[in-house]
């Protein structure tokens, strides 16, 4: 019954839970001690099996999220027998376990917690005081396979709904998936697969052995990846990280890793980086299959990036890269949760900046203020420029606090971080305006106005100033 539970939670209603979590995000259990569980975790009726099948007083799934955020936890626990501050207790614990990837057991007011870490993701279960020796392997059996399926979640549901669209629309993403995962079942290893894109070198896909932190970084230029996928360098056996450090304490397996082209010549769009544990490049047939895999990619990859630009050109401003007003609109009418922050911002006093030194001065300071608002928002967010010196910012699922605090680090970050043109020193500031859903407004259609009306009043009490709208 154990490893039934279990077996379940990791792969054998894949399908059926990323319909799941495609239609809605896991609720949350014991509200005030956490924040919801995010869309990528595991919904609470697997956990409650895995609970029972063990008599364990709770289950955690945790999850890192942004540095602006907090962690994302679905915990299913036996509510009268832990209290708020034995389960917020276990919440501290795995918060630790995550951060330095340890596993093992302890003894805890409650119970006997046994967790594991690995990539960001902590689980943990809490069996209760009695719970004998073998009671304890078999827990430390299923959180094995219950990590594993919490991390190749987000790749199954991605899969789910990349299965669902016609092969004419594949998108970059859908193509590095597959290929990733296509790999991984020939030679049962880490596969990460970059794209070249005008803006660099980016990870659009990763195994399910892989670190999924690293999807959608962009590469460093310099880096031995990002090399082969630009064509500066060909088929390379590595040791090192070659995917530049994008992920500050990703861990570094042993063995070697085969960087592989996605194309030919010029005609190169992107590459593989296939761990190999043995340090053995695959030679033969196996070598064979690998090579016709990626040279049945290429095209596949090729017409996704053709049409994400010229997507992206309908919705980019070209002047800064960002998404302008129409895109801004289209990514807040896709977002299923409706809850988030949305941020105004102007530059101020850009008419004197334009008199002063000319057009192509305020077209670099738009550049320059474009760079610092992707550098200081979230990953899932949205900054746009949406309009001459006027620019926003979407943060889904955020709190009206959030988004002071992000439109406050993005104003003193542009108020310290020196800007000049041809050599002529020009201090830059911006005024904000916040509003978010639920906080000020039910409805997300409200927020621009609310927070349009908060710009107003950030701009006449003096500029350089966050304010947020009033609540209604």
């Amino acid at each position: 019954m154990i490893g039934l539970a279990a077996g379940l939670v990791a792969g054998g209603l894949a399908g059926w839970f990323a319909a799941r979590l495609a239609a809605r995000r896991a609720r949350r259990i014991a509200s005030d001690t956490g924040p919801a569980a995010g869309p990528h975790l595991l919904p609470d009726p697997a956990l409650d099996w895995l609970r029972r099948a063990h008599g364990a007083l709770g289950i955690w799934v945790s999850e890192e999220a942004g540095e602006t955020d907090e962690p994302r936890t679905e915990r299913v626990v036996d509510a009268e027998q832990l209290s708020v501050a034995q389960i917020a207790a276990v919440d501290r614990r795995l918060e630790r376990a995550r951060e330095q990837e340890q596993g093992g057991g302890e003894r805890i007011d409650g119970g006997t917690l046994v967790y594991r870490a690995h990539a960001g993701i902590a689980v943990a279960m809490l069996l209760p005081d009695a719970a004998g020796v073998d009671a304890l392997g078999a827990a430390e059996r299923d959180l094995d396979r219950l990590l594993e399926g919490a991390r190749q979640r987000p790749q199954i549901v991605a899969l789910a709904q990349a299965r669902s669209q016609e092969a004419a629309l594949e998108s970059v993403g859908s193509v590095g998936l597959r290929l990733a995962y296509q790999l991984e079942r020939s030679v049962g290893s880490e596969i990460v697969v970059v794209a070249r894109e005008p803006s660099g070198v980016r990870v659009v896909g990763v195994s399910g052995l892989g670190d999924r932190r690293t999807l959608d970084a962009v590469l460093p230029p310099d880096s031995e990846l990002a090399r082969v996928a630009t064509g500066a360098a060909g088929l390379t056996l590595t040791e090192g990280d070659a995917l530049g450090g994008v992920v500050a304490d990703r861990r570094q397996r042993q063995g070697r890793t085969l960087l592989a082209p996605i194309g030919l010549g010029r005609d190169v769009v992107g590459a593989v980086s296939i761990h190999l544990p043995s340090g053995i490049e695959p030679i033969g047939a196996a070598r064979t299959e690998l090579l016709e895999t990626l040279a049945e990619a290429a095209p596949r990859l090729r017409r996704a990036l053709e049409a994400d630009q010229a997507k992206r050109a309908m919705t980019i401003d070209p002047l800064t890269s960002l998404a302008h007003r129409r895109g801004l609109d289209q990514v807040m009418r896709r977002q299923d949760m409706r809850r988030g922050a949305l941020i105004l911002a102007d530059l101020d006093n850009f008419k004197q900046l334009n008199d002063a030194l000319g057009h192509p001065a305020g077209d670099a300071a738009l550049v320059h203020f474009a760079r610092i608002l992707r550098e200081q928002v979230r990953a899932g967010d949205t900054p746009a420029r949406t309009g001459g010196e006027e620019f926003a910012i979407w943060l889904p699922d955020a709190s009206l606090e959030l988004g002071i605090r992000i439109a406050e680090r993005i104003r003193i970050k542009l108020g310290t971080t020196p800007w000049d043109w041809k050599g002529r020193h020009w201090p830059l500031s911006a005024s904000f305006g916040v509003a978010a859903c639920p906080d000020t407004s039910r409805s997300l259609e409200n927020l621009y106005a609310q927070a349009d009306a908060a710009l107003f009043v950030a701009k006449r009490s003096g500029r350089n100033r966050v304010e947020a709208a009033g609540r209604s």
